[in-house]
């Protein structure tokens, strides 16, 4: 157990985010929603049109490192943008996570 204390402390001391990153890492990884998928954050922002980081991940339940994979993976492929300043992050559609979005839906 100490042993994840010190690498917690070892997280740059000028970074509040880089601590939370190595405590994040230490602790394992337990989705809080059933099914929660890079597709279902396309779904949400799809809904919310634009969402704070913070906010966009709270919602999807995913754990940090999940999240921040999804959100790479899917800035890469142009389904979304990332914008703002640190802390302040949001994100939103493309054009083309709009469409990818409105066509993976499920048929009503």
């Amino acid at each position: 157990m100490r042993e994840k204390e010190k690498a917690v402390e070892r997280a740059n001391p000028n970074s509040f985010t880089a601590y939370l990153e190595a405590k994040q890492r230490l602790q394992p990884s337990a989705r809080t929603v059933a099914g929660a998928t890079p597709l279902s954050l396309l779904f949400k922002l799809a809904e919310a049109g634009e969402m704070p980081l913070v906010e966009l991940q709270a919602a999807s339940g995913m754990a940090f490192g999940e999240f921040a994979a999804s959100l790479k993976n899917l800035g890469d492929s142009g389904y979304l943008t990332v914008s703002g300043a640190p802390g302040n992050e949001v994100a939103k559609l493309t054009t083309l996570g709009e469409d990818v979005s409105r066509l993976a839906l499920p048929a009503k």
